[in-house]
């Protein structure tokens, strides 16, 4: 089973997007044609594609229309499922490529999270069609509204107000600074973070609607500068030092203030989890993990999902054993830990900071354009682990086990391994909140009759605590 493609895109009249197999064909409008041609030639494109941080492009200028095959990032994330530090991942990369390109000749027209996809744990720039060539006069950089709205704002409200940055899910333009001066106390307006950002933009913003509203009173057509006037006449000067100069400082600047709005790091629960388990003692932990290293060896799997990752150990344990891994975490600290430590460590992990129970809907144009999560993981792993999460799916969400061990057949193409916890354990004790009813009488029988036909057992280990861990093959 192969994830559902996402249709082709429509919003770039420079060109559109199909997916065919593996690869990602891009056409070309006639009128953008050259310019392609010239970037990809281009040694600084080059550069960035030798380097990783631009996706790689085959020409196809055989026939009428100029077409580009980009190698498919297999599985694809997008911004409301970024960690914070993915996200200034993300906007550095921006950032950094605006810099290099205004050397070559080139700037980037727009600049969205969206321009961006993750490869393990490297952020890689996939809209070949954001540049463009620069004006060597202009000193204003026409996607800084954007790049505020789409990757600043999210930040700094997820580390003022706490926002959750899977908002961003409904702000495909990102916030404007009008609906975040509207949530912010006024000590909160005046600070630094939010001023320049936030409360300076609103004020002007409400100006500007007043003179409007008093121009139409009198009923003149008297233009005045605005943002959409600077894009339609962008300010000119003599000097293309100058103008490079200025541009340089905005983005510096934009860097600055990118990560002094990245939230201080409070760690949660479960970003703390493996420092306060109660319930393994080390000796136990150690053999919890020899265990896992075993059953990973024995799979020799390609691709591993790990649900429920936490702060990474068993993706890391993964990882070192060559396996590509993708950690789907759902709590936002414990996941921007497990991102960081990856990068960190240069494992092959990417982080996804979503929740199994409530899985990432699809979205977009007839809920086309961004597909849901799980058609993006169905089928595309040999190897899922769920550790000490099957527990909190029945208890906490209420979800039946032959439904859990059914969308685990869908995720994994052969091997499983899951730890069952049982009723006795202090956590499924404390989970439980009374309702011995309902969850009081389940056991590790359940879990095997809910394999019938979906699983078959390879290897089973009791542990010192009464825990079970199981290595399941796919039938």
């Amino acid at each position: 089973m192969t994830s559902r493609s996402p249709s082709a895109t429509f919003r770039d009249p420079a060109g559109s997007l199909s997916f065919q197999d593996d690869l990602v064909i891009r056409r070309i409008s006639a009128a953008s044609r050259g310019d392609v041609v010239d970037l990809l030639d281009s040694s600084f494109c080059q550069t960035l594609q030798q380097r990783g941080d631009l996706i790689d492009a085959l020409i196809d200028d055989s026939g009428e229309t100029l077409i580009l095959r980009h190698p498919r990032i297999p599985i694809p994330t997008y911004p409301w499922e970024w960690t914070p530090s993915q996200w200034l991942a993300a906007a550095e990369l921006t950032l950094d490529l605006c810099e290099e390109a205004l050397s070559a000749g080139w700037i980037l027209k727009d600049a969205t999270p969206l321009n961006i996809l993750f490869q393990g744990g490297r952020p890689i720039f996939v809209d070949i069609l954001s540049f463009e060539r620069r004006d060597p006069h202009s000193s204003i950089w026409l996607a800084y509204g954007q790049y505020v709205r789409t990757f600043l704002l999210p930040l700094l409200m997820n580390r003022m107000l706490a926002w959750p940055l899977s908002l961003s899910l409904f702000k495909r333009d990102g916030y404007e600074p009008a609906d975040c001066y509207a949530a912010l106390g006024w000590g909160e307006r005046l600070s630094r973070g939010a001023f320049w950002s936030i409360t300076l933009p609103a004020v002007l913003d409400r100006r500007q609607e007043k003179r409007k509203s008093r121009r139409q009173d009198r009923r003149k057509e008297v233009r005045e500068p605005s943002e959409a006037g600077s894009r339609t006449h962008p300010r000119r000067v003599a000097d293309p030092e100058v103008t490079s100069s200025v541009l340089r400082r905005t983005w510096n600047d934009l860097r600055w203030r990118t990560r002094r709005a990245m939230p201080e790091g409070a760690p949660s629960d479960w970003s703390e989890y493996q420092g306060t388990l109660t319930h393994y003692t080390p000796e136990q932990s150690r053999k919890k993990l020899d265990w896992v290293r075993s059953a990973i060896a024995t799979a020799q799997p390609k691709r591993v999902l790990d649900i429920g990752a936490n702060t990474g150990e068993f993706s890391a344990l993964a990882a070192s054993a060559g396996a590509e891994v993708v950690a789907l975490e759902r709590d936002p600290a414990a996941a921007d830990r497990l991102f960081l430590m990856a990068r960190e460590r240069k494992l092959a992990i990417q982080t996804i900071q979503a929740d199994l129970a409530r899985p990432t809907p699809a979205v977009g144009w007839e809920n086309s354009e961004s597909p849901g999560l799980l058609p993006r993981l169905e089928g595309q792993f040999d190897l899922v682990l769920m550790l000490a999460v099957i527990h909190h799916l029945i208890l906490m969400e209420q979800i039946p086990i032959p439904a859990i061990l059914s969308l685990c057949h869908r995720l994994t193409t052969r091997y499983l391994v899951v730890e069952w916890v049982p009723v006795e354990d202090p956590m499924y004790q404390s989970l439980m909140r009374g309702r011995d009813a309902l969850y009081g009488g389940l056991s590790e029988a359940d879990l095997l009759n809910a394999c019938e036909g979906l699983f078959r057992t390879v290897y089973r280990q009791l542990l010192e605590n009464g825990r079970v861990l199981f290595l399941f093959e796919r039938v």
